[in-house]
């Protein structure tokens, strides 16, 4: 099968769907070089699409639904759990998690701003303030950053499928590791070492020096 690469790019989408894919992965147990095999896929493109790079097309999401049997809708946007039935809905999560945040400002914070955008959006009203700049500033300012939450989320939905709790703690477990493992920062220097392989020796006239170590030397 080939490896398919549909045109849309969104950067947000493609870390969605390269997070999930890595929990996928990470729950059958099997390494990335296997998992690719087994979708018939190359393993270069399945470590590109499992970072976010390159997302596959629909002859790739029909492999994995035929073989894994994963939801091909959670797979692309998150929606439901990884093998298909109702999970927490993301995007109202953070939306409710944004409305608390107005809550809290409005009323703990006796914030200005938060008590006519909580006037606002109780009478339906919001629309009519859309591109207010204060408030704008005010929703970036006080919208909660929690990726951690949304990594929970996101993992108890690929995971409401297992009955065992003791196999849906290992995997739930393998998949938070894989997660951030995928990104890692890069070592450069170990990288660029484990690259160049054994040293090599190189004759300079007039005497003979080992590249690398001697280069520097007058």
């Amino acid at each position: 099968m080939p490896d398919q690469v549909s045109s849309q790019n969104s950067s947000a989408g493609l870390e969605g769907f390269a997070a999930r894919l890595t929990n996928v992965i990470a729950h059958t147990g099997l390494s990335q070089a296997e998992f690719a095999r087994r979708l018939g896929v190359s393993a270069g493109f399945m470590s590109d699409a499992a970072r976010g790079l390159k997302r596959p097309g629909a002859e790739f999401l029909h492999s994995v639904r035929t073989v894994f049997g994963v939801s091909i809708d959670w797979l692309l946007t998150g929606d439901g759990t990884m093998h298909g039935g109702s999970g927490i809905d993301l995007n109202l999560l953070r939306t409710i998690r944004l409305q608390i945040a107005v809550a809290r400002a409005a009323i703990i914070d006796a914030d200005p701003v938060a008590k006519v955008l909580l006037l606002l959006i109780r009478d339906g009203r919001l629309n009519e303030a859309v591109a207010d700049p204060d408030l704008q500033a005010f929703l970036s300012r006080i919208a909660p950053a929690d990726p951690d939450g949304d990594l929970a989320a996101e993992l108890y939905n690929g995971h409401l499928w297992t009955k065992d709790s003791s196999e849906q703690l290992r995997n739930l477990l393998a998949a938070a590791v894989a997660h951030f493992e995928a990104r890692k920062p890069l070592d450069k220097m170990a990288a660029l070492v484990r690259s160049a392989g054994p040293t090599i020796q190189i004759n300079v006239i007039p005497s003979q020096r080992i590249a690398g170590r001697d280069y520097y030397e007058g």
